[in-house]
């Protein structure tokens, strides 16, 4: 998209959109990918003594994977962390892009946030791109 001259990467307006026509997409296909690789069957090893089985499984009954269980207790109370949190933590937006862009979106679109498009497939996402960045870069 660079290359062909429809993605400015030096435009702010440009990475908004970008990020809102294809994050969603992007962090659909991870979850997918985390879900298959957590639910897969790792084959046993020929001279490498790892444990084998499902890592979901593996991960929640340890015991039955004669392997040991490394989670721990911490120790301090939760209530630090949860201030560390609230302090440090940056949330994920919910659209992909910058909460603060949302509202151009609606105005571009017309439509309240729970309406905006959420593309499903690269040339969805790809067709929304070009019409955000077409309508945006009239203003």
């Amino acid at each position: 998209m660079v290359d062909s001259g429809l993605l400015r990467i030096d435009d702010p307006v440009h990475l908004e959109c970008l990020r809102f026509c294809f994050i969603p997409l992007i962090q659909r296909d991870l979850n997918s990918f985390t879900h298959l690789w957590n639910s897969h069957r790792i084959r046993q090893q020929r001279h490498v003594e790892a444990p084998n089985g499902i890592p979901m499984v593996i991960y929640y009954q340890p015991e039955a994977y004669v392997t040991r269980n490394f989670s721990f207790r911490l120790p301090c109370e939760l209530e630090p962390i949860d201030r560390i949190q609230e302090k440090y933590f940056v949330k994920k937006p919910q659209f992909g892009c910058k909460d603060d862009f949302i509202p151009v979106l609606e105005h571009v679109c017309e439509m309240q946030r729970e309406q905006l498009p959420i593309s499903e497939s690269i040339e969805s996402a790809t067709s929304l791109f070009l019409a955000l960045t077409e309508i945006l870069d009239g203003y």
